[in-house]
């Protein structure tokens, strides 16, 4: 039963449903900062900065952070992307499900293994399966014994700083 749940999920994601064109934004990526956000520069000449919705990727200091950077450099640096567009979060940036043609980002960082399924904010069960089947195959962030979340990360670094 499991895995008839997972295909029909897999299909269901694999079909993203139509959206308005004003939620869509194209363009190139001109900088990844790190594994959950990118910059990228519209047919307009507009530089947007994107941040992953509903994943949480290592941060810069943190373990998996720069090799979350890197996987998701190669996988969309310089190339045209889609961003189905979410929000706007409280820096400014875009919050969007990113694209190379038919490959959801959002969903290729957490099936390596390369970031969180944020689920504080999101309920995607297919993200939440995602999530499962690379801790269970103990793919990067889930090799570690111990792995602790960017937002603890984040949370440590700011009390640290105080």
């Amino acid at each position: 039963m499991k895995k008839i749940l997972f295909i029909l999920l897999l299909l269901v994601s694999c079909n993203p449903p139509a959206r308005d064109s004003e939620d869509i934004i194209t363009g190139k990526v001109v900088s990844v900062a790190d594994g959950d956000t990118v910059t990228i520069l519209t047919d307009a000449d507009e530089q947007i900065r994107i941040r992953f919705y509903g994943i949480d990727a290592p941060e810069k200091g943190q373990d998996y952070g720069n090799k979350a950077r890197l996987y998701l450099n190669d996988l969309c640096y310089g190339k045209r992307v889609k961003v189905e567009k979410k929000g706007v979060d409280q820096y400014g940036r875009v919050l969007g499900v990113v694209y190379v043609k038919e490959l959801n980002l959002n969903q290729e960082m957490v099936r390596n293994g390369l970031a969180w399924y944020y689920d504080y904010y999101v309920e995607d069960p297919y993200m939440e399966e995602l999530e499962k089947e690379a801790r269970k195959q103990k793919l990067n962030i889930w090799s570690m014994k111990n792995p602790v979340s960017p937002h603890e990360f984040r949370k440590a670094k700011r009390e640290k700083e105080r």
